[in-house]
């Protein structure tokens, strides 16, 4: 198999922010925004279980079907989008490449040397020495009229100069009076961000088992693995990890913030307490599980003969 070309430091950069923090829609903020909010609509929904079963803690009334039907799609959907944005299997780039968190920071740490203090400034459109800005800076604040407010020019913002360098302090474990241009990130800080995800690792099994493949018992048994553990405070619980992780990512290289859970539409609280089905329209509901009854019975009755149709080419 011939080896993937290795991208230039200035592509290479362009390719993280846009895994990181793009449009596509296999993005990891994309996902994680997908994530968090199926869960906040997921919330809603338990919310107003609750407020059921208090209601009526003998026989709240609930029908058990559409609930666990809203149950098992929500956990399938979300374990494998925590399997997905952790997946380590495939690199960042090439034919086989993945947008997710593990393939990113091994990408990031390939380029470990190259990626110096100087070199992440001017990947950050920043000078390395910003003395002779923040000189500007103060010479232009004194021209201001005495007691009026006034807004310092985007060309003179020295201080997001020195922010990138504390960061860059941070991630080198050097103390900023010892700061250097062939300054490199710690070996520590990837280490411990994939030491951070392995919460996280016991979900993608479960969706590796589970979801994305039908696995035997005997590869089940293998590894000792029961599904029953994975629970809903454990989904949460890497929800946070790989926020975290993603927003240390978007903050530290690129000096981008980013909101977990983003601002609803108005109409996300909109006709919660309406039902369904109105009195008088349970004939409805029968009749729609009574029509796909009958699609279903004809593939029973023609459905052998379709395939002994199609094997003998008739």
């Amino acid at each position: 198999m011939a080896k993937e070309m290795r991208l230039p430091l200035d592509q290479a950069w362009k390719n993280w922010e846009a895994c990181l923090n793009g449009n596509d829609p296999n993005s990891i903020f994309r996902q994680i925004t997908t994530m968090i909010w199926d869960t906040g609509v997921y919330r809603i929904i338990l919310a107003g279980r609750q407020l059921k079963v208090e209601k009526n803690p003998q026989s709240p009334e609930l029908n058990d079907t559409l609930h666990f039907f809203i149950d098992r799609n929500y956990f399938h959907s979300q374990s494998l989008i925590i399997r997905r944005i952790t997946d380590d299997r495939y690199p960042l780039t090439g034919k086989m490449g993945v947008f997710s968190l593990k393939a990113l920071l091994k990408d990031i740490e390939s380029y470990k040397k190259e990626l110096t203090r100087e070199t992440f400034l001017e990947l950050r459109n920043m000078p390395y020495d910003y003395k002779e800005i923040q000189s500007r800076e103060q010479k232009y604040a004194l021209s201001q009229p005495a007691g009026t407010a006034f807004f310092i020019p985007p060309e003179l913002d020295w201080e997001s100069i020195e922010d990138a360098h504390s960061v860059f302090d941070r991630l080198a474990n050097v103390p900023a009076n010892n700061r250097n241009p062939d300054d490199q990130i710690d070996s520590n800080v990837f280490r411990r961000l994939h030491k951070h995800l392995t919460l996280c690792t016991e979900i993608s099994l479960y969706a590796d088992k589970f979801i994305a493949h039908s696995s035997t018992p005997e590869s089940r048994v293998s590894q000792n693995y029961d599904e029953t553990t994975i629970t809903v405070d454990k989904l949460w619980k890497a929800h946070r990890v790989i926020f975290n992780v993603a927003l240390f990512l978007s903050e530290t290289i690129f000096g981008i913030d980013r909101m977990a859970l983003a601002i609803e539409n108005p109409s996300l609280f909109m006709f919660w307490e309406k039902p369904l089905f109105e009195n008088g329209e349970f004939d409805s509901i029968r009749d729609s599980f009574d029509i796909y009854r009958k699609e279903t019975e004809a593939w029973r009755i023609k459905g052998v003969d379709e395939i002994w149709n199609t094997i003998e080419g008739k």
